[in-house]
């Protein structure tokens, strides 16, 4: 697509008069897909555990009872759930990154604070969705869970996916089809559902494989483990930053 002129590359940019009325719209329309994908996470997982009883989950079992003894300060990759949160982590962060700029751009033109905003919230509430907060779920449920944060130990693994959402986020925001309502949920609903299968997995590897004795309780937590960053990642925080910008 050519450069627009400014004032075409601004006829997109929604002004923000309400601010709590923005939130409340933005929140009914992303809270309801974020909780599906959930549900949907922990029927595929579900599927997993009965079809590979004998592969996947049993040898994350195994390699959990083998750990017993051990910190896990490097993940262990032989876990055939680890290995499942890795792949969806990293691809979470693509997708978020790309999402909070996506929704930045809605509202504000300044792409340098786009760029920053997408990099430190993809980093910040990945980690919560993903790996924090799932750990604190095992905790509550009375479960020795194992903490690996990606991001401090395996950076040479996050900056490539991080650095292709930034540039995905930024080829994205020069075309208006792409900053519609309509993409953002789009976008949201994948956000939520690869979250909420990282999320999962890692549950599951890293000290909760027998989830289903806590079903109903785990999926609540889930809920909040999954909908609360990826709602503050890709509404919340690249609206309340475009709000800064427009009273400047």
């Amino acid at each position: 697509m050519s450069c627009c002129s400014s004032s075409s590359k601004s006829s997109h940019i929604h002004p923000i008069k309400d601010l709590f009325k923005v939130f409340k719209e933005e929140l009914q329309h992303h809270l309801p897909i974020a909780t599906m994908s959930v549900a949907m996470a922990i029927m595929i997982i579900s599927f997993i555990n009965v079809f590979f009883e004998h592969g996947i989950v049993a040898c994350t079992v195994a390699d959990m009872h083998s750990m017993t003894d051990h910190v896990h300060d490097s993940c262990n990759h032989t876990s055939g759930m680890d290995v499942l949160f890795h792949s969806f982590h990293f691809i979470h962060i693509l997708f978020a990154t790309s999402g909070t700029m996506l929704t930045f751009y809605r509202y504000s033109n300044s792409k340098f604070l786009g760029v920053f905003i997408g990099a430190i919230s993809a980093l910040v509430f990945c980690t919560f969705s993903d790996i924090l907060l799932p750990y604190t779920a095992g905790s509550l449920l009375g479960v020795n869970m194992d903490l690996h944060i990606c991001f401090s130990s395996e950076l040479s693994n996050v900056l490539p996916f991080l650095f292709i959402g930034l540039l995905n986020g930024v080829i994205m925001s020069k075309s208006e089809k792409f900053l519609t309502e309509e993409n953002s949920l789009f976008l949201h609903f994948w956000h939520t559902f690869i979250s909420a299968l990282a999320s999962i997995f890692y549950a599951l590897g890293h000290g909760l494989p027998n989830y289903y004795d806590h079903f109903g309780l785990f999926f609540l937590l889930m809920i909040v483990a999954v909908v609360l960053p990826c709602t503050l990642s890709d509404v919340v925080a690249p609206i309340l930053f475009a709000r800064m910008i427009q009273k400047k």
